[in-house]
């Protein structure tokens, strides 16, 4: 077997070697000047002197030229190992030049004798085999200081659209650039346009024996610092787009052409007859279709044939059981069909989500797929490759991929997704039985959660094993308290059709204990701190781009203290509620005699800040820091309470909790009835003192009235 994966790999390279060649410059291109004094003072490894792309849209060739001087011995260990990856079966590579220069010398290293033809598939471990090739040259001689320029042509051919395309130029983000040179040139009729990112971006244009040109250029370029968190959908650099798609619908029927279904589809038609016969209703057969196609067919991507863009016939991949996104959603899309269902195969991508709307149609926008379905007039999007996911049909978790092409003909322009409320909770409770006679407490911890977490938890613990994923909880509750330890086991349950996760467990931990200005008290502080991690604080300075919030996120966190030494002692801002237009926060403390409870609820509103906001998020934050670090002071020496019934215990019913309220104008009750609502139990705690002090009373009562009865 080894022998025959060999065999095959230099096979591949063999005929990757005959699809590379060195060759002069092309006629068609123009000669592009630099400055090679160019050095800005931005202490970068690498400095881009020259970056020059020249397009013949009739010739489908594509011409790029890069001179780049080599500041650090970091960059002559990146950039001395040039490499160039390409596919040999639909494009030829013509290698110009690659040389490196020092001072008035050039070293020619752009034999391809010497070159190395590699098919590393980097992919592998994402499960993902797309056939491309790496050329590779090693250069000889190389320094600090020393320029590198290399010029190369690749020749493309498109099976799929072979008498359209498209382009991207953008600069390497951050980098300074001291000039940059983008030209077009196609036949008229083909009617090509452009955008880019900027009004003033346009190019310089001219006509000539039929044919157009376009050029764009510009000199010491300066791109905008790399801005942490800033939202992969959000485009805050330079960039240049042309393409001769005269529409969406042109894309869409394109690509809806080459996905078509084998006429020998038995295979689907006896698993739909299958789950027909399994199942009565047509939810649960859609249900138990999903489930098929996430559980039961591995993700593996083989992208050996017109470039990934044409799905596996759905009969092959449902006998062989694996397959890519496309793969995969084809397969679900054509068992539906079976089943009855209107489904359809529907291109996103995952990153530039609603942003795509500012671009020209161009199928290369789009980087995943995922299925359409419609039932009782109910739209939804499902993602084939998601495994183990709850909440039904109707209430799966899909990110927010904002919009999206259906691969169908008739499709004339991109849908946006369907509006669902799917819960997403993170309901976290944590009881402590305090010891504050130098003994050891015990924490038990229960937490609920719905929507996508649940989603992640449940392959957590079927990847790991409960044994083993109990020991990774442990450790991560030992970075908080190095003292912890494990008392039982931990304990799940899962409602998977509900999409509700529970789990519990129960720690022994030794609390420190802080001292109190006062000598009859010490001070506990309440293990809520973690909430404001969940907001990262923007770095201080001015900020150009939004700034990345976790969305959808619902928080609710109760901490419970119970030591006899607790008293009704005053509080210090029992509640508090802070809310922007991107995030709300509330905090409610209840306290009684041996008992203090602390409810947190986070939840945001916006999946980003706007920069200009930036300052007012900041102050938020901080607010959210004092309103989760709470301490509590109580008189020491009552050793740890008595375990009561059902400590640590999961609950016997699963119930799903009630999501965030509505924003209204009391930032309060913005906030999830949740933290608002408590149960039989908690109202007997907060009066626990009063119906104390009446039981004394009224059995005082009785015996005195006993005892006049005797007289």
């Amino acid at each position: 077997m080894v022998a025959q994966e060999n065999a095959a790999g230099e096979n591949s390279a063999i005929s990757a070697k005959s699809r590379a060649r060195n060759g002069t410059f092309p006629d068609w291109t123009t000669a592009c000047a630099f400055d090679e004094s160019f050095k800005p003072s931005n202490g970068a490894q690498i400095t881009y002197l020259l970056i020059d792309n020249q397009i013949h849209a009739e010739r489908h060739e594509l011409f790029v030229r890069q001179v780049i001087r080599l500041e650090t011995m970091e960059a002559v260990q990146h950039w001395s190992q040039w490499r160039l990856q390409f596919e040999p079966k639909r494009q030829l590579i013509t290698l110009h030049s690659l040389k490196i220069r020092r001072g008035q010398n050039e070293i020619d290293q752009s034999n391809l004798e010497k070159a190395h033809f590699l098919q590393r598939e980097e992919g592998l471990d994402r499960f993902i085999i797309h056939g491309w090739v790496t050329l590779l040259m090693i250069l000889e001689d190389v320094r600090p200081g020393d320029i590198l320029e290399y010029a190369y042509t690749i020749e493309s051919f498109s099976e799929l659209f072979p008498n359209h395309g498209g382009h991207f130029f953008t600069l390497p983000q951050g980098m300074p650039v001291g000039q940059y040179h983008f030209a077009v040139q196609f036949a008229d009729a083909r009617q090509r346009k452009w955008k880019s990112s900027a009004v003033a971006l346009a190019p310089v244009a001219r006509h000539e024996n039929g044919m157009t040109y376009w050029r764009w250029s510009g000199e010491k370029f300066i791109a905008p610092k790399f801005e942490a968190n800033t939202p992969s959908w959000h485009i805050g650099y330079l960039w240049i787009q042309v393409s001769d798609f005269a529409d969406w619908q042109t894309v869409a029927a394109g690509i809806s052409k080459m996905w078509v279904g084998e006429t020998d589809d038995s295979t689907i038609s006896e698993l739909a007859k299958e789950i027909a016969s399994q199942e009565s209703s047509l939810p649960r057969r859609i249900e138990r279709a999903i489930r098929l196609v996430q559980d039961e067919c591995r993700y593996l991507s083989v992208n050996l044939e017109f470039g990934g863009q044409v799905p596996t016939p759905p009969g092959t991949v449902a006998r062989r059981r694996y397959g890519d996104c496309k793969d995969l959603c084809f397969l679900l899309v054509n068992l539906l069909a079976k089943l009855g269902v209107r489904a359809q195969p529907l291109l996103v991508n995952t990153f530039l989500r609603q942003s795509i709307l500012n671009f020209l149609p161009m199928p290369s926008l789009f980087n995943h797929v995922i299925v359409e379905l419609e039932v009782d007039g109910k739209r939804r999007w499902i993602d084939a490759t998601f495994k183990q996911q709850g909440g039904g049909v109707f209430n799966r978790y899909v990110p927010a991929y904002d919009c999206g092409l259906p691969v169908d003909a008739a499709a004339t322009s991109l849908v946006a997704s369907p509006k669902l409320e799917i819960s997403n909770l993170f309901d976290l409770h944590e009881h402590v039985l305090l010891d504050a006679k130098n003994g050891a407490s015990l924490m038990a911890v229960t937490l609920q959660i719905e929507g996508n977490q649940a989603d992640l938890h449940r392959i957590q613990l079927n990847k790991l094993g409960l044994e083993e994923w109990g020991k990774q909880r442990l450790d991560a509750m030992c970075h908080r308290y190095h003292s912890a330890q494990r008392v039982g086991t931990l304990k799940c349950q899962d409602d998977r059709d509900a999409n509700v996760f529970v789990l519990t467990e129960v720690f022994e931990i030794e609390f420190k204990l802080g001292k109190h200005a006062n000598p009859k008290l010490r001070v506990f502080h309440l293990p809520g701190s973690w909430l404001k991690t969940v907001l990262p604080m923007p770095p201080k300075g001015e900020r150009h781009n939004p700034f990345l919030l976790p969305y959808p996120c619902a928080i609710n966190y109760v901490a419970d203290v119970d030591n006899r030494g607790i008293n009704l002692l005053k509080l210090n801002q029992p509640r508090a509620d802070i809310s922007t237009d991107f995030a709300v926060i509330s905090r409610t403390d209840r306290i009684g005699f041996g008992h203090f409870t602390m409810r947190l609820a986070l939840q945001t509103k916006a999946d980003s800040v706007t920069s200009g906001l930036i300052e007012k998020h900041m102050d938020f934050l901080e607010k959210v820091a004092n309103t989760c670090n709470r301490v509590l002071n109580f008189a020491p020496g009552q050793p740890r309470p008595a375990t009561p019934a059902g400590f640590g215990e999961l609950p016997p019913i699963i119930q799903p909790k009630p999501p965030f309220a509505p924003e209204s104008k009391n930032a309060s009750e913005s906030i999830s009835p949740v933290i608002r609502k408590y149960g039989f139990m908690d109202k007997i705690r907060r009066h626990q003192r009063k119906i104390w002090i009446f039981s004394i009373i009224l059995l005082w009562i009785i015996a005195s009235t006993l005892k006049g009865c005797s007289h």
